[in-house]
């Protein structure tokens, strides 16, 4: 193919960018009075991933606030968990109906998630959700809670499936982990465990299956279209490029009031950033996995049980002892 015939096929994937960029749902804005970004973004030498970071933002008395992280976090459910068509529907509704039905998929949505798990997961998961659509505009394209089978069981392989169309007309492909541990480097090591199978491709083809048959853009002529590049009759399929999306999060001792406290705690914060960083370099070396493009997210807590507990409490799941 000759550059100029190169640059026509790139142009006539510029509607398509434009269709998939329109699937973010909302913005930074309804995450950010309980969030604090901390830093600026780490390029992670020698390789194509990004560090990120951020904690809980704190009110005046240094509490950091967690229940409004949750709140939020639960009001986004219904967009995490229930597929774009449905949702379409619900907008064609009369005004009489929709209300009704809105209750209903919120319901479903709530219902979804695992009723008797302690230690589940699926709180850091929904975050993971937030700050790759939300905060990086990276839409998710497959609704993996939709298709839970047991409300008793997390679903298995990766932890989202988002993507967007690179201005070459490539489509980056992010399959999300997202853990939570009391230590940070046992949640970095299980993390880039996880991920490693998704990008070296020896995992992802259960949920390769999956978009193929679920990925759902709520719109039938750009669903068909994201298809093409999962269909290997199709010269597309030679344009996906997998990438990684990783939620790290951990308990973080003499948790800092933020933003307020940031110029005492500078210095202290960079230091470990800055660890945390080179901690991603070696994991990525040693699992070969320098040449992909991964977005990590540090979120460090003021305790690991309570935000699995908060995130329950606002789904109104009975937290067991």
């Amino acid at each position: 193919m000759t550059s100029e015939a190169a640059q026509t096929a790139v142009d006539e994937q510029v509607p398509l960018i434009e269709a998939v960029q329109r699937l973010v749902r909302g913005g930074w804005d309804e995450v950010e009075s309980s969030l604090v970004t901390y830093g600026e973004p780490i390029a992670v030498e020698g390789t194509r991933s990004i560090v990120r970071c951020h904690f809980l933002r704190s009110d005046p008395l240094g509490n950091p606030r967690l229940k409004t992280l949750a709140q939020q976090l639960a009001n986004q459910i219904v967009n995490y968990c229930i597929p774009r068509t449905e949702i379409e529907k619900v907008g064609l509704l009369s005004p009489d109906r929709q209300i009704p039905e809105i209750t209903r998929l919120a319901n479903d949505a709530a219902r979804l998630f695992t009723q008797t798990q302690v230690k589940t997961g699926e709180g850091a998961e929904l975050l993971l959700y937030a700050l790759l659509e939300k905060g990086l505009q990276i839409p998710q394209v497959l609704s993996k809670m939709s298709l839970k089978t047991s409300t008793e069981m997390q679903y298995h392989g990766a932890d989202g499936v988002h993507a967007k169309l690179l201005d070459n007309g490539d489509l980056a492909v992010y399959w999300g982990e997202a853990k939570l541990y009391e230590s940070v480097a046992k949640a970095m090591t299980d993390c880039m465990d996880s991920i490693e199978p998704y990008l070296t491709g020896t995992a992802h083809e259960q949920d390769v299956f999956l978009i193929r048959h679920y990925v759902d853009a709520g719109n039938a002529e750009v669903t068909a279209r994201l298809l093409e590049y999962f269909n290997d009759k199709s010269i597309l399929s030679a344009n996906v490029e997998m990438r990684g999306a990783c939620l790290i999060g951990f308990l973080h001792e003499n948790y800092p009031s933020l933003p307020r406290e940031e110029a005492s705690v500078k210095a202290e914060l960079d230091e470990v950033l800055s660890s945390w960083a080179k901690s991603t370099k070696t994991r990525l070396e040693n699992r070969s996995l320098t040449k992909h493009a991964i977005e990590v997210f540090f979120f460090p807590m003021p305790s690991v049980e309570e935000f699995r507990k908060a995130i329950k409490a606002e789904l109104r799941i009975e937290v067991k002892s």
